[in-house]
């Protein structure tokens, strides 16, 4: 009998009997809607969106929203307060049907427009934000929702009080990789957790140039340590808002530092820096940034006794200890030869062998596919369910935020509403203090309080 005709007559309930939790997380990963889809209550119903601010992350967002071909949004507006002929037509490339339009005030005075996507500068979100709140729109923040905690607090509890449908941009919560990852973290796969690390390498200096000193100057705020979070804030609220969110835990403090290691140009603003986030049961959080090397790219990884998971965006490998307990599924679970140095595995140094936590995998086990064929969609970023899922809670009414896993939705989509927005937010801030100072400070639960 060879592997498919065995796999054909067998269950992954059956393969996993009596193995070590194997029960408990075939029944996590079968259950668990892995990708977050709202669509088949949802037709006919198009949202009529703006954007407001159009550097690169605002035409990350039109682009994705271009991309939804399905009639689930029109965007009428992009809106931007530099309006030169040549950036006002590189805008409208990806949004031709869109009007340009730099006064945001006009965009929110249209009845018409539903829900606004803020794309601004972090220093520059509160007055939009807390304008478009009181003019009734849905509102999408990018994340960090503020550069200062009395900003962000200030968001936070207009969302909170407004029936409007309010989501932070951490887009990891939606991502259906980090959904899936996380119910292999629930199943406490990894065994006891020990702790983890995250960085963040691009060779990128954040500098952009510009003829006027006054435009360059707005092109290049995060590089001012008066505006900018710097970044810890602006890089690393992504990666330490989804180890929160693994741990269950938030930091009680945390230790940083920092240097300008090549781009000596007048900035204030530290281009490498290295935080210690320490959490209530001992376990350390470790982050490296910097600008000014590539190498072994972005990551997250997050060991136990058992095993060890990593996460690079829409990929995830699972490395178990020798003397684990069999799992029972990871047997027959896709190998994939891990290296630290090259994210395609072809240059650098060989560390082993990775299990392939492919989101879906386990249930298409159970119906006898082959584990080397297993995949999962690539082509839909976290950007872009993280923007989808906001216009679906618009669509729909329902703000669905931070919903806890229940025994019917093991793993539901975790949209971060204005609470969560404002911790991950605030935590941003205070690791981008201890950068700054070179020292560690300690996070009060009251600061948490909106």
């Amino acid at each position: 009998m060879d592997r498919r005709d065995f796999l054909k007559g067998l269950t992954l309930t059956s393969i996993g009997m009596g193995l070590t939790g194997a029960e408990e997380l075939a029944a996590h990963a079968q259950a668990a809607p892995q990708t977050p889809t709202f669509d088949d209550e949802l037709k006919g119903r198009q949202v009529n969106c703006a954007v407001i601010g159009m550097g690169a992350r605002g035409k990350e967002i039109v682009s994705g929203l271009s991309k939804m071909t399905d009639k689930f949004v029109k965007v009428s507006y992009i809106c931007d307060t530099f309006a030169a002929p040549a950036f006002v037509k590189r805008a409208q490339v990806i949004a031709p049907d869109a009007k340009f339009e730099q006064d945001y005030k006009k965009v929110l005075a249209d009845k018409a427009v539903e829900a606004v996507f803020i794309a601004t500068p972090t220093h520059k979100h509160r007055q939009i934000a807390l304008e478009a709140i009181a003019a009734g729109k849905h509102v999408y923040l990018e994340a960090p929702i503020a550069h200062t905690v009395d900003d962000a607090k200030a968001i936070a509890q207009a969302a909170q009080s407004s029936t409007t449908v309010f989501q932070a941009g951490l887009q990891y919560r939606c991502n259906a990789q980090a959904l899936h990852v996380r119910d292999f973290m629930d199943s406490a796969a990894i065994g006891k957790p020990a702790g983890g690390r995250a960085q963040f390498h691009e060779r990128k200096s954040w500098r952009l140039d510009w003829p006027t000193p006054e435009r360059a100057s707005e092109l290049n705020w995060r590089l001012d340590k008066n505006i900018s979070t710097g970044l810890a804030g602006e890089v690393g609220i992504h990666q330490i808002d989804c180890a929160n969110w693994y741990f269950k835990q938030l930091p009680t403090a945390i230790s940083g530092f920092s240097h300008i290691a090549e781009y000596n140009d007048g900035r204030t603003v530290p281009d490498t820096v290295q935080l210690v986030l320490e959490y209530p049961n001992g376990v350390h959080f470790l982050y490296d940034a910097t600008l000014t090397n590539s190498f072994d790219g972005q990551y997250e990884l997050y060991y136990g006794s058992e095993s060890a998971v990593m996460l690079r965006d829409l990929r995830a490998w699972m490395f178990r200890e020798g003397d684990a307990p069999l799992l029972g599924w990871e047997v027959f679970a896709r190998k994939d030869p891990m290296s630290i140095g090259s994210v395609e595995n072809k240059t650098g140094l060989l560390i082993g062998a990775g299990i392939a936590l492919v989101a879906n995998a386990t249930k298409q086990l159970a119906l006898g596919k082959e584990p080397g064929k297993v995949g999962t969609d690539t082509s839909k970023s976290a950007l872009y369910l993280s923007t989808r899922q906001f216009l679906s809670s618009v669509r729909t009414g329902k703000r669905s935020w931070a919903k806890e896993p229940s025994k019917d939705h093991p793993s539901p989509p975790l949209v971060p509403g204005p609470k969560e927005g404002y911790i991950a937010t605030v935590i941003a801030i205070k690791a981008n203090e201890a950068v700054m100072s070179g020292t560690r400070v300690v996070l009060d639960k009251e600061l948490f309080n909106i």
